[in-house]
């Protein structure tokens, strides 16, 4: 029996459309964000997306993200969207007119590779542009980068140069505002990390917010602390942070407008 994974767009999946798999004699499997993607999607026969996913500020579409994600990681796996709207392409799924669809409607879709991006609705992208670069030089990578150079200094003055910690508090910590910087940063992150909660890289942003939150009492206090800069523990978090910011940038963000312009 073919396997459909389901993403419920942070609300529950309807009845009726469950029903409708289970009759079209394919098993759904409703995916766990805690899974690792790479594992949920393994031995599927189509990825089916409950579209438009529900967030604190109403609805948004994922779709085009999705799309971005499988046409670089699995081109070959279908990629459906079941929802209330008319169908505008061969791979929707109207749940008003279920009675419409033939029972082999999962045995006709096509790949990804087959579709493109206009296909799918999209109003993630330009959103999570916005968390990335949407305001230059105060963009969630850049003011990171701000703080970890700063922090990697710092660093670099005490185990290497042996300068007392207090001189480097006083002449480059201090002067940083390391705690109205890394309040800003988060409160960005608050704002936007909702958003993309039914979104392929949601387990990486996931991650993301629970090693920031192993920064927060070091940089609420203005880095007064020498002990976690000293044995490498900021600047290891700060790291990891930036690295896998910039992996969705490049993957989500960089790479699509790279392909716009062509």
């Amino acid at each position: 029996m073919n396997t459909v994974l389901v993403v419920e767009g942070n609300r529950p999946v309807p009845d009726a459309l469950l029903n409708y798999i289970h009759n079209a004699s394919w098993q759904a499997r409703i995916y766990d964000a805690e899974t690792k993607l790479t594992t949920a999607l393994e031995g599927l026969g189509a990825l089916l997306l409950f579209s438009p996913c529900q967030v604190k500020r109403g609805y948004e579409y994922g779709e085009g993200l999705w799309y971005t994600y499988l046409r670089q990681n699995q081109p070959q796996l279908p990629l459906a969207v079941a929802g209330y709207q008319q169908a505008t392409h061969s791979n929707y799924l109207d749940l008003l007119r279920l009675e419409f669809y033939p029972t082999n409607w999962f045995d006709q879709l096509r790949p990804v590779m087959a579709m493109t991006d206009t296909d799918y609705q999209d109003t993630l992208s330009p959103k999570l542009y916005r968390f990335f670069a949407g305001h230059g030089s105060e963009s969630i990578v850049a003011v990171l980068i701000r703080i970890r150079l700063v922090v990697q200094m710092a660093q670099r003055e005490l185990l290497k140069m042996q300068t007392p910690y207090s001189e480097i508090y006083r002449d480059l910590i201090a002067p940083a505002q390391l705690g109205q910087k890394w309040t800003e940063w988060r409160n960005r992150w608050v704002n936007y990390y909702p958003l993309f909660v039914a979104t392929p890289f949601f387990e990486k942003l996931k991650t993301v917010g629970e090693r920031a939150s192993q920064l927060d009492h070091w940089m609420l206090a203005g880095g007064a602390e020498e002990e976690p800069l000293a044995n490498g523990e900021i600047l290891t978090i700060l790291n990891a942070l930036r690295d896998t910011l910039q992996e969705i940038e490049n993957q989500y963000v960089l790479q699509k407008l790279s392909h716009s312009h062509r």
